[in-house]
């Protein structure tokens, strides 16, 4: 090797001195890349963060772990509720007529107030010039069990949005009404 060296000794110093400026080329590349990484990690971690972006992603897991939970928890909540508004006056319709002809006016009422079911009940105040008398029918999913007065199927029908309404047989005493 002594030879080599003695004999060649351009090329001696040419060798490892291409060696070191491949070294300094990759070491900039180098220099560069990470330069670029800092920047990509800077905008997702913000600047003044000391954790790294593994760090980072944990933390944000974690959060939407309990985002996650929490909207679970306002699922259920929702659905209770629902279950609640379901049980409310939610459909109600009002008539007046002239129960009994008798030109005292549009004295006669029919209310009619349901849940969303169709469950409810229509109250009906029928007035005369001497007496009145008020009437209390249950209403189960749009029926009846008691007979009802024109007045009334229409105030129910109104309330349900139908056109048209079965007709019920009479189970229990209904009146006038």
């Amino acid at each position: 090797m002594d030879t080599f060296i003695n004999n060649n000794p351009t090329l001696a110093l040419l060798i490892p001195g291409l060696v070191a400026l491949m070294a300094l080329i990759l070491a900039g590349r180098l220099y560069f890349s990470l330069r670029q990484l800092r920047r990509g990690q800077t905008a997702v971690l913000g600047d003044g963060r000391d954790r790294d972006i593994v760090a980072h992603a944990h933390a944000l897991q974690q959060r939407i772990d309990g985002l996650a939970y929490d909207i679970r928890q306002l699922s259920t909540r929702l659905e209770g509720e629902t279950r609640r508004m379901d049980d409310c006056l939610t459909y109600r319709s009002m008539v007046r007529y002239d129960a009994y002809r008798d030109l005292s006016g549009m004295q006669s009422t029919s209310v009619v107030l349901l849940d969303a079911q169709f469950s409810g009940i229509i109250i009906s105040a029928i007035q005369s010039r001497d007496h009145a008398r008020i009437y209390v029918k249950d209403v189960r999913h749009g029926e009846s069990r008691e007979k009802l007065s024109p007045e009334e199927e229409q105030v129910l029908k109104e309330a349900m949005g139908l056109k048209t309404l079965k007709h019920h047989k009479a189970v229990g005493g209904g009146g006038a009404a």
